[in-house]
């Protein structure tokens, strides 16, 4: 009986063996098999300050084919002469974009002058597998040729709000554009956490990025931003960085790519200059405040004429100065750029200096006591 049973089981086994050898796995069509989308006829468009929030601009196009049935990605870019933008992206065959959206992507994209009429745009649409470590992307025929008429759009903004400001939301930090409908918007943050919040896990300082300050409008963690880091994954899906090595990080969120970058900046950041002496760990602290987003320094004394710059952790790896100009945003203040000129001090006087750097670009003020 013993081999009886033997006998059928290496039977039974070899039958589905020679059942699966004639189960067709399904396969991808060869990458020059692939059909790519085609875009459907685009018509001109006219952005201004009544539509530009409320009115759409839908592109469509034919589905892409890779000889499967797979969930497909599909991004869509404007081009104008060698410069392309990204509009969006999507799993579907069109894409509803506001036309403020699309006017940013012309003007900062495809370097159109605002309040200025583009002709010889055009659209195509990539497409690839979603989700997949196979990347052969193809890609759509040009659109035929359109014009969009730009417009001086005003500057948005967003907030962050988390430990680092006690998750204080009707407090939530408030960040700007980096331009009128770039959808970009830039800060630099102190990652920190206050003594009086419990932290979650006290390596990492834990946050999101929200519309407005309550709950209730969008706000965004790792699961709707696509990070340049990888995130501690929480039930909450808040986004977290670091602060044991570094704390302050300049964050940038596009709100068309839906993604969010950030780049560590270091451990504190100061003013150097005539009134210490240049000298090495006499830099006068710039403590940031999470209420305006800004950084501040405590009451100094300083004198008309002499200079000074702004610095990360004492050192001039990383450090600001001006560009020879003023700003519109802050009154009195005066714009930075990275590794910029010495600053001269308007006048003598007591003075608490704010750093603006919830702004692009970042801005010195100096506000008299």
């Amino acid at each position: 009986m013993k081999l009886f049973k033997n006998i059928a089981l290496f039977a039974a086994v070899a039958l589905l063996a020679g059942c699966e050898t004639e189960i067709d796995t399904p396969q991808l069509n060869a990458p020059a098999d692939f059909v790519a989308p085609v875009m459907s006829e685009c018509g001109n468009v006219v952005v201004n300050a009544d539509n530009s929030d409320d009115e759409n601009i839908v592109f469509s196009w034919t589905s892409a084919d890779f000889g499967q049935p797979v969930q497909i990605l599909y991004s869509v870019y404007l081009t104008l002469g060698e410069k392309e933008g990204l509009l969006g992206t999507t799993n579907g065959t069109s894409l509803a974009v506001k036309k403020g959206d699309l006017n940013g992507v012309v003007i900062n994209s495809l370097g159109v002058t605002k309040n200025d009429k583009a002709e010889g745009v055009t659209a195509y649409v990539s497409a690839q597998i979603a989700g997949a470590a196979y990347v052969e992307v193809v890609e759509s025929p040009l659109s035929n040729p359109f014009s969009v008429q730009t417009y001086a759009a005003p500057l948005k903004w967003l907030f962050l709000c988390g430990e680092f400001n006690k998750w204080t939301i009707d407090q939530a930090s408030q960040f700007w554009e980096t331009g009128g409908g770039t959808n970009t918007y830039e800060c630099m943050v102190d990652l920190s956490i206050p003594s009086d919040c419990t932290p979650t896990d006290g390596e990492n300082s834990y946050f999101k990025v929200t519309v407005a300050r309550s709950w209730s409008d969008a706000n965004w963690g790792y699961s709707a931003l696509q990070s340049n880091w990888t995130n501690v994954e929480n039930n909450d899906n808040n986004l977290n960085l670091p602060i044991t090595e570094t704390n302050i990080y300049a964050l940038s969120v596009n709100t068309v790519a839906m993604s969010i970058t950030q780049t560590p900046i270091g451990k504190t950041l100061g003013l150097a200059g005539d009134f210490s002496g240049w000298a090495d760990g006499a830099d006068a602290p710039l403590v940031y405040d999470w209420t305006d987003n800004t950084w501040k320094t405590a009451p100094l004394e300083l004198e008309g004429g002499k200079e000074l710059k702004v610095r990360a952790d004492g050192a001039w790896t990383t450090n600001w100065g001006g560009d020879g100009s003023t700003s519109t945003d802050v009154p009195g203040g005066f714009v930075l750029a990275a590794g910029g000129d010495n600053l001269k001090v308007p006048e003598s006087g007591t003075f608490v200096v704010v750093l603006h750097a919830n702004r692009t670009p970042y801005v010195l003020e100096f506000q008299k006591q």
